[in-house]
């Protein structure tokens, strides 16, 4: 079984040339190198060199963003892990999380069809949505649980004619709220309904709440008014539970070869392990750097860091 072609084929030289010959896809490493020793010799680096500035701007590209969006909510990265999925974001992952100061790292099994997995037994889902633009305190009560009424039976009907079963969909209720004067609204989860006079402080709460998360404070005494009201309605797929456990003990060998890789931390390439992660049982641990490699994706481990295999298959990668 060959592994994945990724760009770390041409851009960080984890593969040998004649790790192709044979494969589906025929790879012309000299051409490639030739591609690249143009541009290096241009620039006044090595074909290595430049190679690895390419993908580390693509990491800092992606960091840059994850930055942005920490920022925004205001809270520390070094609090939480890296869930890497996707057919090349395992071997992103170690590097960006490296710029984003994290320490560990989650690599689900099979992350290159993660999507496509999750399309498969993702609840059936229908949202539905309403502008009603009143100030909470002079709310029309009646007509404000009739509109989600509304909105709910439409959403089950959707959901009925996919042939689920509405009476085991969950239903959210949302709303787009702000202080009166404000151009923007604030998502928030309401508390289930019927709603009627006595729902105001629940309301309030749900929105002070919201607004306090993502602001860290709310004004004073300044009127509150509900824009739209959203309606999400859930059904669960027959079969969709998803119970991932991890491989039972394998005759294989986890380590299935070495191979001539290239770190930063080392400035050149030298030999590292390639891991086999269908040879790979709950509780292993092992040391980096080297590259674990599945059908899918290709996950980087960098020097100084150590993984294991959890009890749901995951890899879990702990930086220095």
């Amino acid at each position: 079984m060959k592994p994945t072609v990724t760009d770390a084929d041409f851009l960080l030289g984890y593969l040998n040339p004649d790790f192709f010959a044979g494969g589906s896809m025929a790879i012309d490493m000299a051409a490639a190198r030739g591609a690249m020793a143009r541009v290096a010799d241009a620039a006044n680096l090595t074909v290595q060199q430049l190679a690895w500035g390419i993908h580390d701007v693509v990491n800092e590209n992606m960091a840059s963003a994850a930055r942005v969006h920490i920022a925004e909510r205001g809270k520390d990265p070094r609090r939480y892990a890296l869930l890497c999925t996707g057919g090349g974001g395992p071997l992103h992952a170690y590097y960006v999380a490296k710029k984003l100061n994290l320490k560990r790292i989650v690599c689900p099994s099979s992350a290159g069809v993660a999507s496509a997995m999750g399309l498969l037994i993702a609840p059936a889902k229908v949202d539905r949505v309403a502008t009603v633009a009143q100030r909470l305190d002079t709310l029309d009560w009646p007509e404000f649980e009739a509109t989600f009424g509304r909105l709910e039976a439409d959403a089950r009907r959707i959901v009925g004619e996919t042939g689920l079963d509405p009476a085991t969909a969950r239903i959210d209720r949302i709303a787009d709220v702000r202080y009166v004067g404000q151009a923007f609204e604030v998502v928030v989860d309401l508390p289930p309904g019927p709603y009627d006079a006595g729902s105001l402080p629940a309301l309030m709460a749900a929105f002070e709440a919201a607004y306090v998360e993502k602001f860290t404070r709310t004004p004073p005494a300044v009127s509150v008014e509900i824009i739209n009201v959203r309606v999400s309605v859930a059904a669960p797929v027959p079969g969709g539970e998803l119970g991932i456990r991890a491989d039972a003990r394998t005759a294989a060998e986890p380590i299935k070869g070495y191979r001539r890789m290239y770190f930063p931390e080392w400035g050149e390439h030298r030999a590292a392990p390639v891991f086999d992660r269908y040879a790979m049982a709950a509780g292993d641990r092992f040391e980096g750097p080297g590259v674990v490699e599945e059908r899918e994706s290709t996950l980087v481990i960098g020097p100084g860091a150590s993984f294991r295999v959890s009890e749901t298959g995951n890899l879990v990668v702990d930086l220095p």
